[in-house]
């Protein structure tokens, strides 16, 4: 009896034991949801959990016909009794249909539970609206497309054509306050400008080339005289370089008004007729047009002030050339003096300055020539040129040639005079954009002189022979330089 209730006792205790070794479920996982019926992308589901092992992570995932959706995945963590909640939004890209909502824990005990998702019923509704939106603008590009175009267009050009007016203004404005400082009358002062803004030249015929170059010089002295004429009546006390400076700076005037006048005419062209071509085309040269007319401004402003250009390069070669040597008058505000250099006798032609003014160098170079019998070993000549984009402002190349840009009879004065006397041309350029030719010269252009003149020792040096003459001149505006 006694080793019978001891035996009892011993498996007691063991079973005892054992129950504390090993974990026992109180009851297999399982999970509730707070609603079984839902809208994709309207509900959030509470996922209630319990049975599951203490203290361990959940996965909860969606699964269609038993694949699972990869995404979205939800994790949670149980409590120390096993149990867990979670809520979880329902994606509104499900399509309606029977979910199941299962939870896996990291020992592997499973439990799921049934969803219903039906669609959203405003997803039909966006869809069909953002479709009737994408097909009205669709269609309208199709059939609206050169309207839409046209408009566009008509806006740069209007805008651009405000720009150009205020240039315009700006640059009328201060040449009528130069004009009332020379003495104009408030009365008249706004009209004579504006008679002076819509003066035009004609040129000669060219269907008889025959002597056409004669004919455009003569009208071209025709018009600076007229030019001279209009500047001394709005501004009578000006006088020499004033005067000349006062010109030119109305002249840069007139090239402001002319290009905002100019568009103005086919802008109101395209107008009238609607025309989609002649719009588009004004778009495109409108910004080259504008930058045109900037530059303009900032020279009729700046030869007003009488300050070197670039474009007076050449004259300040020959003025450095010179050297101080005494200056004789050769032609309409043309001059030239003589200097010696490594026995060869040089004849330095320039304009006369201070004034703003380019001269008559082809006809004094000319009569230079046949001043000497035309015994001239060589005519060099050395002018500012248009760079082209991407080379060094203030660079210096040489060529042969006359280099001068004229409208043609200086330039043709000089070929003729060394074509009939048989001397060879050389030319010496110093490259700047068509803003630095026109505007306050740049310290890179001016420190180009010494290159230049290095240039024309050289060339002086090994094409010409002690005792011969050489005719150099500097080609181009006075404007601030003796």
């Amino acid at each position: 009896m006694a080793i019978r209730t001891t035996f009892l006792l011993g498996i007691l205790i063991a079973i005892s034991l054992l129950t504390l070794v090993l974990p026992i479920h109180a009851a297999q996982p399982q999970i509730t949801l707070s609603t079984t019926k839902v809208t994709a992308g309207q509900a959030i589901v509470t996922v209630y959990g319990s049975g599951f092992a203490p203290n361990s992570n959940v996965t909860i995932n969606l699964l269609i016909n038993g694949t699972v959706i990869s995404q979205p995945a939800w994790v949670v963590s149980t409590n120390p009794q096993g149990g867990f909640s979670a809520s979880i939004n329902i994606p509104s890209y499900l399509t309606a249909g029977q979910y199941t909502i299962r939870a896996v824990d990291t020992h592997g005990d499973t439990a799921s539970a049934t969803l219903s998702v039906s669609s959203s019923t405003l997803q039909p509704s966006y869809s069909l609206f953002y479709n009737v939106i994408y097909f009205l603008i669709f269609f309208a590009l199709i059939f609206f497309q050169p309207q839409i175009q046209t408009m566009m267009y008509r806006s740069q050009v209007e805008r651009a054509i405000r720009t150009l007016t205020l240039i315009e203004e700006d640059s009328k404005n201060a040449v009528r306050q130069a004009a009332l400082q020379g003495g104009a009358s408030q009365q008249s002062v706004d009209i004579a400008i504006q008679q002076a803004l819509e003066t035009f030249t004609i040129e000669p015929v060219d269907r008889d080339p025959n002597g056409v170059l004669g004919r455009l010089d003569h009208i071209l002295n025709v018009r600076n005289i007229k030019s001279k004429g209009m500047a001394k009546k709005i501004a009578p006390n000006f006088n020499g370089a004033q005067l000349e400076n006062f010109e030119v700076s109305l002249e840069a005037a007139w090239a402001t008004h002319y290009l905002s006048k100019v568009i103005r005419h086919y802008y109101l062209t395209a107008k009238k007729t609607n025309n989609f071509y002649l719009y588009l085309q004004l778009s495109m040269v409108v910004p080259m047009v504008l930058e045109v007319a900037r530059i303009y401004k900032r020279a009729t402003k700046q030869f007003l002030m009488g300050v070197p250009v670039g474009d007076g390069i050449g004259p300040l070669v020959a003025v450095n050339l010179l050297k101080g040597a005494k200056m004789e008058e050769i032609g309409d505000e043309t001059e030239y003096g003589e200097v010696q250099l490594e026995g060869r006798r040089i004849l330095v032609v320039k304009a006369k300055g201070p004034g703003a003014t380019v001269g008559m160098p082809g006809k004094a170079i000319a009569k230079l020539v046949e001043m000497n019998g035309g015994r001239v070993a060589r005519i060099i000549t050395v002018d500012a040129a248009l760079k082209l984009e991407g080379e060094k402002t203030g660079s210096v190349a040489e060529g042969v040639g006359a280099a001068i840009g004229d409208p043609g009879p200086e330039k043709y004065a000089i070929e003729d005079v060394a074509t009939r006397f048989r001397i060879p041309l050389d030319a010496v350029i110093i490259k700047q954009s068509e803003e630095e030719a026109i505007t306050a010269m740049k310290k890179s252009i001016a420190d180009s002189v010494p290159v230049v003149i290095e240039s024309l020792t050289k060339i002086i040096q090994e094409r010409t022979n002690p005792g011969d003459i050489v005719v150099v001149a500097g080609i181009g505006n006075t404007a601030g330089i003796p």
